[in-house]
């Protein structure tokens, strides 16, 4: 059932993009998956140092990489321009959401602090992990960054919005074992700014795909640069 569908979704491409541009979705199809990993090796990591904190932050970045994957079904499944800008809308939604939410979790943290500590194995990994994520959505931002399309403008959004995120836990994982001085609410005061940029973030790519479909496609006369 997974390969018909790979293939299906394969033949597609094929069908309505140039070899450039199926590259461009196949590298964004492989970083989403590269997330997805990420995302779970948090869980993982915080399931083992029984860290909520952590947790937290790998199910934002599996939000991301939902939100990633619901622009890039546009690809494949939409019916001209307007499904196209729907799909980049849903994606605009659920990181808003996902963002919204961890604010509110943030905002917990702020409130009743609790100290998130490791020992210095799991806070190498943590760290080694969310540098690579980080690492991946700069690539893709730079990438992409002349491209003024829905799709690759939603593709740049979502990765710019999930490193912000990645920098509270990289922050967290580095102060555990940098400083014997431990301040648990600044963990909540940064993921509360970062998911604030986060949510800002959403909303300004939800109203952009409106302003973009308003307008006609003024900006662009493909969703990625089909033929």
């Amino acid at each position: 059932m997974i390969r018909k569908r790979f293939a299906y979704g394969n033949q597609k491409i094929r069908e309505r993009y140039e070899r450039k541009d199926r590259r461009s979705l196949h590298i964004s199809g492989a970083a989403g998956a590269a997330s997805i990993l990420l995302g779970l090796g948090k869980i993982l990591s915080g399931i083992t140092s029984l860290s909520f904190f952590i947790c937290i932050n790998g199910f934002y970045t599996l939000g991301m990489a939902a939100a990633r994957y619901c622009a890039l079904m546009g690809t494949v499944h939409a019916d001209g321009k307007k499904d196209q800008y729907a799909y980049c809308r849903r994606s605009g939604y659920v990181m808003l959401f996902s963002s919204l939410l961890y604010i509110a979790y943030s905002l917990w943290i702020v409130f009743h602090p609790k100290e998130t500590a490791f020992d210095k194995i799991l806070a190498l990994t943590i760290a080694t992990i969310t540098f690579t994520e980080i690492g991946i959505n700069i690539y893709g931002v730079l990438k992409y960054r002349k491209s003024h399309t829905p799709l690759l403008h939603t593709l740049k959004t979502i990765g710019l919005g999930t490193s912000l995120i990645s920098l509270v836990l990289t922050q967290s994982a580095i102060l555990s074992f940098a400083d014997d001085l431990q301040y648990p609410a600044v963990n909540g005061f940064l993921g509360t700014l970062m998911g604030l940029a986060a949510a800002m973030l959403g909303i300004y790519l939800i109203w952009r795909i409106n302003k973009i479909e308003k307008e006609g496609g003024a900006e662009d006369d493909t969703y990625f640069g089909s033929r």
